[in-house]
């Protein structure tokens, strides 16, 4: 369940996106903080590292084996929020752990999430959502995710430019001169705010990040959900960028994340 209102739900199919701050608790940030560090410590496939450094850009996939993603992917507070969203069951399509490290998170281009996974992935409609959990602090100065609201309305933007590598990591540059004739219309959005806050946007919203230059890191993990009745059709990328599974989330209980909080010993 969810108290996400009518009123929400015609904010979002406007602007795009909703943000809702301390989502979860400190505690439930600290247990999300402690499986994170674990994820990042991997290597191999999946894992991406920053151009030039030994820095972790991406780990791709955490919730298909890292328990405390897992369960943060059928979260009920993301769950009932998706599935209110978009008037069905979802299921996680990716996930994506972006750590943007101190002094060596680099540039994300704009782009829309929804470009790839209609080309690579073969999801026909943009009934999908990415989901961004705060595990940091973002601020001002640590590299912000940016948005431009209501730039989801302009629908899958053409034109765009291909980059991809072998590993299937792959986006679809947006060129500067039609950011910014999506940002006259709608501005500039920076997504800030406290660690265990929420950032849901449409699939097609258009957004980017600077280079982090502060020794603030600002990790964020992101589950891009998608309804059930738009599953992908072609799986020539691995498992961890494209799912083979697309049956509906069943949401745990709300406390699904506590038992992982690590225990304070009591004085006897």
């Amino acid at each position: 369940m969810t108290d996400l209102d009518d009123n929400a739900k015609c904010v979002f199919e406007e602007e795009g996106f909703l943000f809702f701050p301390t989502l979860f608790s400190i505690a439930e940030v600290a247990v999300l903080r402690a499986a994170a560090a674990k994820v990042m410590a991997r290597r191999g496939s999946g894992v991406v590292q920053e151009p030039g450094s030994d820095a972790v850009r991406l780990v791709y996939g955490a919730h298909r084996f890292n328990e405390v993603f897992s369960r943060l992917g059928r979260h009920p507070r993301l769950i009932g929020r998706a599935e209110r969203l978009m008037d069905a069951s979802v299921y996680v399509h990716q996930s994506r752990l972006n750590p943007k490290a101190a002094f060596a998170g680099e540039l994300w281009p704009w782009h829309q999430d929804f470009a790839t996974w209609n080309d690579r992935d073969g999801i026909a409609r943009p009934r999908a959502m990415m989901v961004a959990v705060f595990l940091e602090d973002v601020t001002a100065a640590n590299a912000p995710l940016l948005i431009i609201p209501r730039s989801h309305r302009r629908g899958l933007i053409h034109g765009t430019e291909d980059k991809k590598d072998a590993d299937g990591y792959t986006l679809f540059h947006i060129p500067p001169d039609t950011i910014a004739e999506l940002a006259a219309e709608g501005g500039v959005a920076a997504q800030t705010g406290v660690a265990g806050s929420v950032l849901i946007c449409h699939c097609n919203i258009v957004h980017g990040s600077s280079t982090n230059i502060t020794p603030s890191p600002r990790t964020i993990f992101y589950l891009n959900y998608a309804a059930v009745d738009n599953p992908p059709t072609n799986f020539r990328r691995a498992e961890h960028h494209c799912t083979r599974d697309w049956s509906a989330i069943v949401p745990l209980a709300d406390d699904c994340l506590h038992q992982f909080a690590p225990v304070t010993a009591t004085a006897g």
